[in-house]
């Protein structure tokens, strides 16, 4: 399934800065957590945007395979991304979102945490 939105590292005390890569859920016993697909790191919070040309699981799948991780089942992660991008598409360009456990398939249940922040324009223009 093609998304047209995607979910960004987000950190809340530096809303203006970019990280140019894509978080995926990764579950680990009775835990949940978003990780950056470029090198494994946790993230507590992401931002979702627009992703021109649109994104599939597949096309998450290698950029997560691209960043070395360790995958223990290809079509268990394959799977569990393609309900990642369905939930991802109920919310809004620039909601703020976290991961959550949940006893249901898949497992996790993405929430949003706020609504885009407001970030201070330098530009004069209207």
């Amino acid at each position: 399934m093609k998304s047209r939105k995607a979910i960004v590292p987000f950190d809340p005390k530096s809303p203006d800065k970019r990280i140019n890569d894509f978080l995926y859920p990764r579950i680990t016993g009775d835990n949940v957590t978003l990780v950056r697909t470029n090198n494994g790191e946790e993230c507590k919070y992401g931002m979702v945007i627009l992703k021109g040309g649109g994104i599939n699981e597949n096309d998450l799948f290698a950029k997560i395979v691209d960043g070395k991780t360790k995958i223990t089942s290809v079509k268990t992660l394959l799977s569990m991304l393609e309900i990642y991008l369905e939930q991802i598409r109920t919310f809004s360009i620039g909601n703020i979102v976290y991961i959550e456990r949940s006893d249901d398939h898949p497992g996790f249940v993405l929430k949003k945490y706020a609504n885009r922040p407001t970030v201070e324009r330098t530009s004069k223009l209207p």
